[in-house]
């Protein structure tokens, strides 16, 4: 019995100093997505398309707020001179285009994040594949994102024992 429990002892703590070890030659970095993304030249550029798209959206739906508004308006001065039949399609119009109001409303708020979606997808796939190159090539373990940016959250790491990858992925992404 005691042979068992020094074989058993003996076993653990061959794992346990095994494994600490291996811990130990693990090299870990960390990065700020965010900072990246904002240095990234590509995001200029889907920005600008992005505020394009936006202001077409935003022109139409106040084009539309505008016919409401006047149909509301002229509504208002005449109720008291139409018929009960008249009124109530003019009330049926106004109630008709406070709907579609609300459906463009809906679907354009949609549109925009499908849209934003899309111009940053390539962006953030660049950034991914820079930052995975880094890592690979100078054999990190882990790579941590460091300022809650666009690939994940990080409460705490300990920076003196974490590599800041942002100049190495700026170099591999050509950014100065």
């Amino acid at each position: 019995m005691k042979k068992l429990l020094l074989i058993l002892l003996a076993c653990a703590m061959f794992i346990l100093v095994s494994g600490t070890a291996s811990f130990a030659q693990q090299k870990i970095g960390h990065i700020n997505t965010q900072e990246v993304l904002q240095l990234m030249p590509e995001r200029d550029s889907a920005e600008k398309i992005f505020v394009k798209f936006n202001a077409e959206i935003t022109k139409n739906y106040e084009s539309m707020n505008v016919v409401y508004n006047n149909l509301v308006e002229t509504y208002t001065k005449q109720k008291d001179s139409l018929s009960s039949f008249i009124r109530s399609a003019k009330e049926a119009e106004l109630v008709d285009m406070q709907t579609k109001i609300q459906n463009f409303q809906t679907v354009a708020q949609q549109e925009l994040v499908k849209k934003q979606n899309e111009l940053m997808a390539p962006i953030v796939t660049k950034l991914k594949n820079a930052i995975k190159a880094v890592a690979e090539a100078n054999k990190f373990t882990y790579v941590i994102e460091a300022g809650g940016g666009v690939l994940g959250v990080l409460l705490y790491f300990p920076e003196d024992e974490s590599l800041n990858l942002l100049p190495l992925v700026k170099a591999k992404l050509g950014i100065k």
